[in-house]
C-alpha cells in the first residue's frame, strides 16, 4: 500500500496542509490495522504505542524528495533545465506559490548554490541526507 501512496512522491511540493494530510492518513492506516473505531477515542500517541513504531511517511518523502534533488543536480537534463529555469513576466497577484526548491531549502537548511555543491559529492548528499533524517528522529 505504501509504495502506491508513494509513487511519485518526489515531485510532490509540499505544503503544510498536504504534510498534515499525510500524517492523518497514515494514522487512519493504523487505526484500521489495529480495527480501532473511531468511538473508542485513541489519541494519536496510544495508536503509535500500539503499532510500536513513529510516523514515518513525511520522512520516507522527505528522503526520497532529497535523494532525487541529487539526482537532478548531477545530470544535465530537462529536468534540471525546469528545476533552474525561470519563467519572464509579472509575478501574479497574492502570496508566492510554494516551489518544490523551497522544501529542500527548509529541510536542508542550505541555500539554492550551497545545495548544488553539495549535491555535487554523491556520498557527501548521501551521508547528509542521512544526517537530515536522524535529526527528525527517524
Amino acid at each position: 500500500m505504501w509504495s502506491t501512496l508513494l509513487y511519485g512522491s518526489e515531485t510532490w511540493t509540499m505544503t503544510k496542509s498536504l504534510t498534515k494530510n499525510i500524517e492523518a492518513f497514515e494514522m487512519w492506516i493504523f487505526r484500521r490495522m489495529l480495527k480501532i473505531s473511531y468511538t473508542e477515542h485513541k489519541s494519536n500517541d496510544a495508536v503509535s504505542k500500539l503499532m510500536k513504531t513513529e510516523k514515518q511517511l513525511i520522512n520516507t518523502i522527505k528522503q526520497r524528495k532529497c535523494s532525487y534533488f541529487g539526482h537532478l543536480i548531477r545530470r544535465d537534463g530537462l529536468q534540471r533545465l525546469l528545476l533552474e529555469g525561470r519563467i519572464n513576466g509579472k509575478r501574479g497577484c497574492g502570496r508566492p506559490r510554494t516551489m518544490w526548491m523551497d522544501n529542500i531549502k527548509e529541510w536542508t537548511k542550505l541555500n539554492y548554490n550551497e545545495s548544488i555543491r553539495i549535491a555535487q559529492d554523491r556520498e557527501k548528499w548521501r551521508s547528509m541526507v542521512a544526517n537530515l533524517l536522524k535529526e527528525d528522529g527517524t
